[in-house]
């Protein structure tokens, strides 16, 4: 039976042990994760019998309590021994009424036949790192080869082992993060996940400068047997000199035939799609789920 526990009822040492029993554990299932990526904010819905579980990220707004996806953590489980899209479906209908609004994603390929509930598939992007360098190199698109080569040309250094507090910099400072927009509780989250596995040791930065200014950088983090490409960011120059290409190009030489995944972590956008597929990473469907339990005036208005 699914039951819904509290923040405060929620064991992290038997949470993470029932995760590791899971098929589809993953860092971002971790107790320490989901701390960090919404401290004390979160609930859970547990089944002992199976093992199974999902996280709940909850906020309240104008008195209604809703469920969100915090920035940086691609998905909410649920994580299971075998079926994860019937373990989506049964947590879903196991969700507490006082939730009166869901906008999360969950591993599932396809749920149905749930009220007020709809979905769109969002995909990520996986490369197995099973082969050696060169084998996965030349898995690699004609462009991208082509930027590789203009990359090696030009006068650029790849920096391992760059601490969070650098990457954190580089990132806010970017025209381009400034563009997105991001707010300052998603920028407070970002800057916990970094800090946090800075200190337990998964998480580590890369970085590509020229003439010693940084123009591609890049936060990952290492779990089950996956390397999760967590956030990066180019500058202009960089795009130019195909920095981010050599960044990702310098992590998968790495790792080559090390049997570790290697997670992209994004490729909803056709333009990033086409970059990560160019490395000859695979597409990976997810959910994005959608609840509205609201009153009927209120539910047209956000729908």
């Amino acid at each position: 039976m699914i039951v819904h526990l509290r923040h405060h009822d929620i064991d992290p040492v038997a949470w993470d042990q029932r995760l590791e029993a899971c098929s589809n554990a993953s860092w971002y299932g971790l107790s320490s994760t989901l701390e960090a990526a919404a401290p004390g904010g979160w609930d859970a819905l547990v089944d002992e019998t199976t093992g199974e579980q999902m996280p709940l990220f909850w906020r309240r707004k104008y008195g209604v309590s809703y469920l969100y996806q915090p920035f940086m953590i691609q998905h909410s489980g649920p994580y299971s021994l075998v079926d994860a899209t019937a373990a989506a479906a049964r947590f879903l209908r196991a969700l507490p009424m006082h939730f009166r609004y869901a906008d999360i994603n969950l591993l599932a390929s396809g749920i149905t036949g749930i009220a007020h509930l709809r979905t769109e598939q969002r995909t990520n992007h996986v490369l197995q790192l099973n082969r050696s360098a060169d084998t996965l190199r030349s898995g690699y698109s004609t462009n991208h080869r082509r930027s590789l080569r203009r990359a090696a040309g030009a006068d650029v250094t790849v920096e391992r082992d760059v601490s969070g507090q650098r990457v954190l910099e580089v990132i806010e400072g970017s025209e381009q993060f400034i563009r997105w927009r991001v707010d300052a509780a998603a920028r407070a989250t970002m800057r916990r996940l970094v800090q946090a596995t800075e200190a337990d040791g998964t998480g580590w930065g890369r970085m590509v400068t020229s003439n010693g200014e940084p123009v591609a950088i890049a936060w990952f983090v290492r779990s089950h047997e996956r390397i999760i490409f967590l956030k990066g960011i180019g500058t202009a120059r960089g795009r130019e000199l195909r920095a981010m290409h050599l960044l990702i190009d310098d992590v998968i030489a790495e790792h080559a035939s090390s049997g570790t995944a290697f997670d992209l972590a994004g490729g909803n956008d056709p333009q990033l799609a086409r970059f990560y597929s160019g490395f000859g990473a695979e597409p990976v469907v997810y959910l994005r789920t959608l609840m509205n339990r609201l009153p009927p005036l209120i539910r047209l208005i956000k729908s």
